[in-house]
């Protein structure tokens, strides 16, 4: 285990970066300012993990106590300017196999029961049309088929998009294998917060801490209303509840981030998606079916 923490651990200190776009937070202002721009929000259920070993994600939780998280994938559709896909969950690959996977020396069990590229078609999306796509990071239940939008612009923080191609991208858990053909893709090199489609419904929060350009999604629903997608910055209800850390995160930036959704929470009118909480991914509407 002790190895395996080593491995993907991150360090503790950020790259030094250049070409970003200059660093930019959006205003409470902003997020308040209401949306007539009638999106629309698929959840794709894009696998499932079992985590063994909770003390992972938070050193303060029993080890023996394993939990099954959901792992979605999320389209955003906009009425004029195109589709967002935001994460790209585990590998289709794993659906072949009817039992499922180990990764990381048996601390994760990996399934697949629906691929991404057969929901993807049954709401009328080829990844060739998918206008952006987003990764909250690159962790491998976020990757897992980010190579099918080879021809999306790609939104990512530059501290994670430089990691993601160096010799360190295994030191923070990134497997080049999964998105390898993202580098032939254009890239929007962020460095900080991002309005997706121009209008304000569709928003990119930069939360580094689980890696260092990690980031979290906030949308405006005309019905539904305002919601915040987590990525993995909470893992589920419980770790939200009390701040738990996971081992690989950076510490401060982690905090600094969590601060962060809190001022947002507390100013906003959004409520909180936590991506892999598996109670919360129950009560979702799941694609083909949509919020908006």
């Amino acid at each position: 285990m002790k190895k395996l923490i080593s491995k993907i651990i991150t360090v503790s200190c950020v790259m030094l970066l250049s070409a970003t776009v200059s660093a930019k937070t959006i205003s409470i202002e902003s997020l308040n300012a209401k949306s007539t721009v009638k999106i629309k929000l698929y959840v794709l259920d894009c696998g499932t993990i079992q985590a063994r070993d909770m003390s992972l994600f938070n050193p303060l939780l029993s080890t023996r106590k394993p939990m099954n998280m959901a792992v979605p994938c999320y389209v955003i559709k906009h009425p004029t300017k195109g589709i967002l896909v935001w994460d790209a969950g585990l590998q289709d690959d794993i659906a072949k196999s009817s039992h499922g996977v180990e990764a990381h020396q048996g601390v994760f069990h990996l399934t697949v029961k629906r691929t991404m590229l057969s929901q993807l078609k049954e709401i009328g999306v080829e990844p060739k049309n998918v206008t952006y796509f987003a990764p909250s990071h690159l962790h491998l239940d976020h990757s897992g088929n980010a190579n099918y939008f080879t021809q999306s612009k790609l939104l990512m923080q530059n501290s994670d998009y430089q990691l993601a191609f160096s010799k360190d991208a295994a030191k923070y858990g990134f497997d080049v294998n999964h998105y390898f053909e993202l580098k032939s893709a254009e890239h929007v090199p962020l460095n900080g917060d991002y309005d997706v489609f121009g209008d304000g419904s569709t928003i990119i929060l930069s939360t580094p801490g689980h890696s260092p350009g990690h980031q979290s999604l906030y949308l405006k629903l005309v019905k539904t209303g305002d919601v915040i997608l987590s990525g993995d910055l909470y893992h589920f209800a419980e770790n939200r509840a009390n701040y738990g850390i996971p081992v690989w995160n950076d510490k401060k930036q982690t905090i600094q981030s969590f601060a962060k959704i809190d001022h947002i929470l507390d100013n906003t009118s959004a409520s909180l998606w936590i991506q892999h909480d598996p109670e919360e991914a129950k009560l979702k509407n799941m694609s083909p079916n949509f919020y908006d």
